[in-house]
């Protein structure tokens, strides 16, 4: 492992999160071993005190039933059939403290007054000779007997010092495991979350250097990871999108406008090459002021879809009563309808309001209202109509034209866009955008459907 690619790994949130963990475990597995340790140390203590005060009451026994010297023979056959390790130390002195009656110790422990009863010595302390395991702790327990004399038994804490040392080493060992597999975990968690950034750096680095279609690499275990890069991956293909998007809006825009532009030029530049009269300088500017209200449209057009896709303060927002709206675009355009020849029937729940801006709403059914007049042949009928259903709020515009093919149905609500039987039709392609651009800035459903024969569009609110 390369040394930069280490100190990498060690610098990494994933790592110090968890080394701080081991530590924090190894901290608390260390404080329950040492509870575990200290309990055991004293459960030894307590049996081998039960022990010497077993051993005592004993002898003290012999002693008030059969005299000394029944107690001195004791003492002297224990010592001798002691085993080498002398598990049992015994020391036996009269009253006045200057004479050993029996026992294998020497001398009365410096350290031990003859009034107290336990003690915990090193056997050095007990044994003037020196011998390879001098320092294994011995227990002692000193008593007096009604006599006077002073009785001294210890008992070698051999087998328990070496199981205690042992737990005392396992212990060690534990927390030592712990602390190196945290370390070794810690360093493949940072390793395995490293490369998962380095390959979102990487993707980073295409998408900034002009390739958007690169994406995220999404693995199969479905972690917190794929999440991410899931909702990345959209943010990404949204994001390219919107630049296709605006790219062809341009390129649109560019088309739409040259040929308006192109025209008033020509007129303006074949009218200056001669004098006219003033009829027709007129008529000149008549013909130069309709194409420039047509690109005015195009831009207002362009505008309010740029206002409704970037979402307006809703805060402003206000109850929007549908029946209102309908009826006062029912009479401008059931007019115009009559003008046509043009059969227009409309009908509104007066129970349907919605929250919204009422401007974008009217521009949006405006729109679909001027689709279906401009396509729905003479003697046709065209129909408006608001329900309230089940699911919500439904709006209808319906119309018997020649209708949408359903493979064209969702391209014509791109910017732009116009079908070929539109061609020989005013507009710009921009109606049923804005109509889609609002219905999601009012997160209503738009759908385009067959009216056997005509279009049928409807917006729905949940």
């Amino acid at each position: 492992m390369p040394l930069n690619y280490l100190r990498r790994l060690l610098r990494t949130t994933v790592f110090r999160t968890a080394l701080i963990y081991a530590c924090s475990l190894s901290l608390i597995t260390a404080i329950g071993l040492g509870v575990v340790h200290w309990s055991m140390a004293r459960n030894i203590q307590a049996q081998v005190d039960a022990r010497l005060r077993l051993e005592t009451e004993v002898l003290i026994n012999l002693y008030r039933s059969q005299s000394l010297p029944a107690l001195l023979d004791s003492i002297r056959s224990r010592s001798s059939n002691d085993d080498q390790r002398r598990i049992f130390f015994y020391l036996l002195w009269n009253p006045d403290r200057q004479q050993r009656l029996a026992g294998q110790l020497p001398d009365w422990p410096n350290k031990i007054d003859v009034q107290q009863r336990y003690a915990t010595l090193n056997l050095s302390e007990v044994i003037a000779l020196k011998q390879p395991d001098s320092d294994v702790p011995v227990r002692v327990l000193a008593t007096t007997l009604p006599d006077g004399y002073h009785l001294l038994i210890g008992h070698g804490l051999y087998d328990e010092h070496a199981l205690l040392a042992h737990s005392f080493a396992i212990s060690i060992l534990v927390i030592v495991v712990i602390l190196v597999l945290a370390l070794l975990g810690s360093l493949v968690l940072s390793h395995y979350t490293l490369r998962r950034i380095d390959a979102v750096s990487r993707t980073a680095g295409d998408i900034m250097a002009g390739d958007l279609s690169q994406r995220i690499a999404i693995s199969h275990r479905a972690n917190e990871f794929d999440d991410l890069g899931s909702k990345l991956n959209q943010m990404l293909a949204r994001i390219e999108q919107l630049l296709a998007g605006m790219r062809q809006v341009t390129d649109n825009i560019a088309h739409d406008l040259r040929k308006p532009l192109n025209r008033m030029r020509n007129r303006l530049e074949v009218t200056l090459l001669e004098a006219r009269t003033a009829e027709e300088y007129r008529t000149v500017m008549e013909h130069s002021v309709t194409d420039t209200d047509e690109m005015l449209k195009t831009f207002n057009a362009l505008l309010s879809i740029a206002q409704a896709e970037a979402g307006i303060k809703r805060t402003d927002w206000e109850p929007v009563v549908l029946d209102d709206l309908v009826a006062d675009l029912a009479d401008l355009y059931g007019a115009v309808a009559d003008a046509q020849h043009l059969e227009f029937d409309w009908s509104s729940d007066p129970a349907a309001v919605i929250q919204g801006n009422r401007r974008l709403l009217a521009q949006a059914i405006g729109n679909l209202l001027d689709n279906a007049l401009k396509y729905t042949p003479a003697g046709g009928r065209i129909e408006l109509r608001v329900t309230i259903e089940p699911s919500g709020v439904v709006l209808t515009v319906a119309d018997n034209g020649p209708g949408i093919a359903p493979a064209d149905r969702q391209r014509v609500l791109e910017r732009f866009v116009r079908l070929d039987s539109a061609r020989s039709q005013p507009g710009n392609g921009l109606g049923l955008s804005l109509v889609r651009a609002v219905a999601r800035l009012h997160d209503a459903q738009l759908s385009l459907t067959d009216n056997q024969p005509g279009l049928k569009v409807v917006l729905r609110w949940r």
